[in-house]
């Protein structure tokens, strides 16, 4: 119903809002714009696919319930914040969302890695949210109005260094949630212990919800700003994208991979955004447009491939016992209902065409390239410096999902759990459902444009005329002379080039058909599974090439019946610390921990030093309230 909803918002171009005197939390103010509407297609998307994935995914057990009602509020609390009209209404949806989520991951909470997960994901979300608190309420205070609609349109009365505070806070407070780097440390520690339709939620909507924020501050409450607003979210967004993709090369973990895979997504997201502020900020209405294009256009593909992709995991964990990528293979054959949608899935997330997630990073591209036409040379240059970061990314990504996909999947079971593994009983219907709309949203991608032109001309508040020009099925994006792409024939192509690779094996076969030989494989005569790469050797290149950003403590393990001085088994090991974690969070950590000891010695025990510290603390309050 979400969903429907959107599409039908964004097809009449109206806004609604609907005020309630006196309620829960005082006025509750509700509305309906095209931005919320195409968020609210994402969530419902998401929804309808964990809602035919959940009830096989699972048994019946304690804690199921307690967990269904947690995801049920998490779901109609997240629909609260694309609905909210007003600060207050926004606030509490926001708040009630970030508890819900929270309980979401606490699905084990016996387990010490679930206590880990869900605490980062409720700290670093209640420090979000007080920035958050800070930016709205201070652009509250500063228009005297409480209401979105209200504040828009008083947003010129804010003063330009307030303007630039708010902008900040925003983009800090809600990238904690939207998972940008620096802030997105909670989601490779929460996502491995929630459940998978949780994890599929958290990344598919949690995400994007961050984004949603973000964007109604800058695209909507703030009036255009200085071109900085737009370089800070660029630089802010190539970081997340380029250490995402690295640092996820270095995961066994296949759901700490996807989680490191969201960072990096988001971050082309926010390219996107960033560049597009920086066009709109620099008189370039059109490119800026185009660009805002894109970034949503992302956001809806990410929900799609990233839900599918954490189902899919899902299915392989149930049904294999483990999420160790070297452990698995084979899965391919005896998942085939899952690992169709999963390839689509990981061809589409890896940008190939005609997949969706092509078509999208392809306007990006094409916006960035357009940075000549900035008049200063150093912007026009950063922009230049985010494409090729972003190239980084696309390639780095496409040997990622290589390898994500591959090695569980092709080849021999490396493990007894993979060699076991069947589809009976599996939910593999969701999936399946997420694979179409990543089609759809490919082939359809004229039909989307038009659909993402009338968001983008709302939700900037420019007249966008005739941003897209599709004659028939293709896309020529507005002030690009030099290129255009026609999806729909695009993949007709492809399809149609398989044929050719089809007729030359049936051609070369003759008389080999029937002839079957051993496999020859450096003198022996047999293949075993160990034989194989597995995804720590497939990603040693980049490990090696990045050594510098990595770091890794290398471990080397000899054979525990291995005689001294002769030749065994070794078993080759690393580990990866990231550099935020390194260079930030550690530090800070041991920072909290001896303000924490200093603050113990606070606590004396006499009643009469309390009475002084409450007596110090009233004169303390009384004397700011005087200056």
């Amino acid at each position: 119903m979400a969903a429907a909803a959107g599409v039908a918002v964004i097809a009449s171009g109206q806004v609604g809002t609907l005020t309630l005197e006196r309620g829960v939390a005082g006025t509750l103010v509700l509305r309906t714009t095209s931005l919320a509407a195409l968020f609210m297609i994402a969530l419902g998307m998401v929804a309808v696919a964990i809602g035919l994935y959940a009830p096989r995914y699972h048994s019946p057990g304690p804690g199921t319930s307690a967990y269904q009602a947690a995801y049920t509020l998490a779901l109609v609390a997240s629909l609260g914040v694309l609905l909210a009209g007003s600060v207050t209404t926004f606030l509490v949806a926001w708040e009630a969302m970030t508890i819900a989520g929270y309980l979401m991951i606490l699905r084990h909470p016996v387990r010490v890695e679930a206590v880990r997960g869900g605490y980062l994901f409720l700290a670093l979300g209640e420090v979000g949210f007080m920035l958050v608190v800070g930016a709205l309420g201070l652009l509250a205070a500063k228009t005297g109005a409480l209401s979105f609609a209200e504040m828009a349109a008083r947003a010129h009365t804010v003063p330009a260094g307030y303007e630039d505070l708010v902008f900040v806070l925003a983009l800090m407070g809600f990238g904690f949630k939207a998972g940008i780097v620096p802030f997105h440390i909670w989601l490779p520690e929460a996502h491995p212990v929630a459940p998978a339709d949780g994890s599929g939620f958290l990344s598919g909507v949690v995400t994007k919800l961050g984004i949603y924020g973000f964007m109604v501050v800058a695209f909507e409450l703030l009036p255009r700003g200085p071109v900085w607003w737009g370089l800070l979210a660029l630089g802010l967004g190539s970081a997340s994208a380029l250490l995402g993709v690295l640092y996820s090369l270095m995961e066994r973990d296949w759901k700490r991979f996807l989680a490191f895979s969201t960072v990096e997504n988001i971050g082309i997201v926010v390219i996107a955004l960033g560049a597009s502020l920086t066009f709109f900020e620099s008189g370039l209405a059109a490119l800026g447009a185009l660009l805002l294009i894109a970034g949503l256009y992302q956001v809806l593909n990410h929900a799609a491939y990233k839900t599918l992709l954490f189902l899919g995991v899902g299915v392989v964990e149930h049904a294999a016992g483990t999420r160790d990528m070297d452990r698995l293979g084979g899965l391919a054959r005896r998942l085939p209902r899952t690992a169709v949608p999963m390839l689509v899935g990981s061809l589409g997330i890896a940008a190939l065409p005609p997949l969706n997630g092509f078509v999208s990073e392809w306007l990006i591209f094409q916006g960035l390239f357009q940075a000549f036409r900035i008049g200063s040379h150093l912007v026009a240059v950063l922009l230049v410096v985010a494409a090729a970061v972003l190239a980084l990314t696309g390639g780095l990504a496409v040997g990622a999902f290589a390898r994500s996909f591959g090695i569980p999947m092709l080849g021999m079971p490396r493990g007894g759990g993979a060699a076991a593994a069947v589809e009976k009983k599996q939910p593999w219907l969701g999936g399946a459902l997420l694979a179409g709309a990543c089609v759809v949203l490919a082939l359809g991608a004229p039909l989307v444009l038009f659909g993402l032109s009338r968001v983008a001309g709302t939700t900037s508040g420019e007249h966008l005329g005739s941003l897209l020009l599709v004659p028939g099925l293709t896309i020529i994006p507005a002030h690009v002379d030099f290129s255009s792409l026609a999806p729909t024939w695009l993949a007709v192509c492809l399809i149609a080039m398989l044929a050719v690779p089809v007729a030359i094996s049936r051609v070369g076969r003759g008389e080999e058909a029937g002839r079957v030989g051993q496999v020859w494989a450096g003198g022996m005569l047999s293949f075993r599974a160990r034989m194989q790469y597995t995804a720590t050797t497939f990603a040693n290149p980049v490990r090696v090439t990045f050594d510098r950003l990595y770091r890794p403590t290398v471990d080397v393990a000899r054979a525990s019946d291995d005689p001294a001085g002769q030749s065994g088994p070794v078993h080759y090991g690393f580990r990866v610390t990231p550099v935020f974690e390194r260079a930030l969070y550690r530090p800070a950590g041991r920072l909290l921990d001896r303000l924490g000891a200093a603050a113990n010695r606070l606590q004396s025990g006499n009643v009469n030093t309390y009475l002084l510290y409450v007596f110090v603390a009233i004169l303390i309050a009384y004397g700011a309230a005087l200056l």
